[in-house]
């Protein structure tokens, strides 16, 4: 559907304003390792793709040049389509793309990008083929109209926009940088949590609290375990410092029990609530419960309801990378019946705050006693025993300190998500910003017009002239003087190159 156009515009087909050349169909067994690079679509879509290139000869009409305006116009639909200017050196084209030949005295180049990228969604919406691939045929593309103002509004347009990505551009840049900044700060409250400073005014206002050595003693008698042995064992030289009222301690002091799943072959489809599933490394992975990354269980003899996860269930991966191995997460909320498998433990702890565990484990303290403890040949997969993970090093301090550790956690971190949120939210709105402003420029409203600029309307004859002109001319030379009839088809081919010569000087 057309819109209403702004006074001075003019609807015009791209075949009315240039000439489309097709890139050349090369076969693998052309490639060189030498010679000029060949212009493929990843070519134009990615900065940092690897160039084939060809050697041989090849004619004029493939060659590109820099500064050249080119259209793909077969991929994938929202990420291979679009209208690019060429800003490498002299190369040869490969197919699915199209050389856009036209005059850049009369019509401004990057406004014309800008034009047919305004119309990549309806251009897409008539590709032919699949979702996956398809392609828009020649035939479509130049039928398509677009809009075209004035020439010296198209430079304005231009020069308004360039100037709004530009401060769009250094705002990206900076947001780049909130994902990082607040994994540091993440880790930051880490690290002041285990040796103490996020809680130092705690412990000034409750000075009588039980010691961690006490609790300890308390659990090991429970584990029928010698807690005299473990601290004599235990060697703390060399550790950070930590509080008086902490201990250093080993995880088999506190740890009641692990239990294991079962391992057996399973759809690798979602759990639902007329199904049993089986969960996944990737359930725990990333700091958060995800009952979508289970397995259905077909066979009934293999489900066993001692193993399904309930709420409050400490559960940790061990097995994964080097990176991932140990990923523990809190059960939050369940509402499957979903089985831990033998890749997935159950933690029990007594007398100890498993949430604080929990957030020990992700701190770099953590991180580096697991993956210390963690064996395999392969960085892609490695194991920790349940001897190697009781075995794992924590600072523990008293129970209720535990819970005043995890409180303040919980709170930095959730100013922490909020303010990821709004990243996120700015990144959207920015790429929702720059559709705008595109919108808003072929609505006329982007920057004044000029009553004094000449119309498109007779910009367009002009256009059209000058291009008959060289048809014309082109015909001329080409044809030979027999005084015999030419097609009109010979005519047009043997006009062609004169076009090609159209904006490349």
């Amino acid at each position: 559907m057309l819109v209403t156009k702004p006074e001075g515009w003019i609807y015009a087909a791209i075949i009315e304003l240039c000439t489309l050349i097709n890139g050349k169909a090369f076969k693998p067994s052309d490639w060189t390792e030498r010679g000029l690079p060949i212009i493929r679509i990843q070519n134009l879509n990615n900065p940092n793709a690897i160039f084939n290139h060809f050697s041989g000869e090849v004619e004029a009409k493939f060659l590109v040049k820099k500064g050249e305006l080119l259209f793909a116009w077969s991929g994938t639909p929202g990420t291979s389509f679009g209208a690019h200017i060429w800003d490498g050196e002299k190369a040869v084209l490969n197919q699915h793309i199209f050389r856009v030949l036209f005059d850049d005295k009369l019509i401004n180049k990057k406004f014309f990008q800008l034009a047919i990228n305004h119309k990549l969604q309806y251009l897409i919406a008539k590709a032919q083929g699949g979702v996956g691939l398809a392609h828009i045929t020649k035939g479509k593309f130049e039928q398509t109209e677009i809009l075209l103002p004035p020439l010296n509004e198209q430079r304005r347009i231009v020069e308004k926009i360039e100037a709004l990505k530009a401060r769009s551009q250094r705002v990206k840049e900076a947001l780049e940088d909130i994902p990082q900044l607040l994994d540091q700060f993440r880790q930051s409250v880490l690290a002041a949590a285990f040796r103490g400073d996020l809680t130092a005014d705690w412990r000034e206002q409750n000075p009588d609290v039980e010691p961690a050595s006490v609790l300890l003693e308390r659990t090991a008698k429970q584990l029928n375990k010698n807690f005299d042995e473990y601290t004599k064992k235990n060697d703390i030289q060399g550790r950070p410092f930590i509080p008086d009222s902490w201990v250093w301690t080993p995880l088999d002091l506190v740890i009641k029990n692990i239990q294991s799943g079962k391992n057996f072959t399973c759809p690798e489809t979602p759990v639902n609530e007329n199904t049993v599933g089986l969960v996944k490394i990737s359930a725990v992975t990333w700091g958060k419960f995800d009952h979508r990354e289970t397995k259905t269980v077909i066979e009934k003899s293999k489900i066993d309801p001692k193993l399904f996860i309930q709420k409050g269930d400490f559960l940790i991966s061990r097995a994964n990378t080097l990176e991932l191995v140990g990923a523990s997460v809190i059960v939050d909320e369940i509402n499957y019946n979903i089985m831990i498998s033998d890749k997935i433990w159950r933690v029990s702890f007594l007398e100890v705050n498993s949430n604080y565990i929990n957030s020990y484990l992700k701190s770099k303290a953590g991180r580096k006693e697991i993956e210390s403890r963690a064996t395999g040949n392969q960085l892609s997969m490695r194991n920790i025993s349940q001897g190697a993970f009781k075995d794992i090093i924590i600072a523990l301090p008293p129970l209720d300190e535990q819970k005043e550790i995890v409180r303040q956690i919980q709170y930095f971190f959730k100013v922490a998500d909020t303010i990821q949120q709004q990243y996120q939210e700015t990144k959207a709105n920015l790429a929702l910003l720059d559709q705008s402003i595109l919108a808003k420029a072929f609505r006329g409203e982007l920057v004044p017009q000029d009553p004094n600029d000449e119309p498109a309307s007779v910009l367009l004859e002009r256009i059209r002239a000058e291009r008959d002109k060289l048809q014309t001319k082109g015909a001329k030379k080409s044809t030979p003087q027999t005084g015999g009839r030419r097609s009109k088809k010979a005519s047009q081919q043997e006009a062609e190159p004169v076009q090609l010569e159209l904006g490349l000087e």
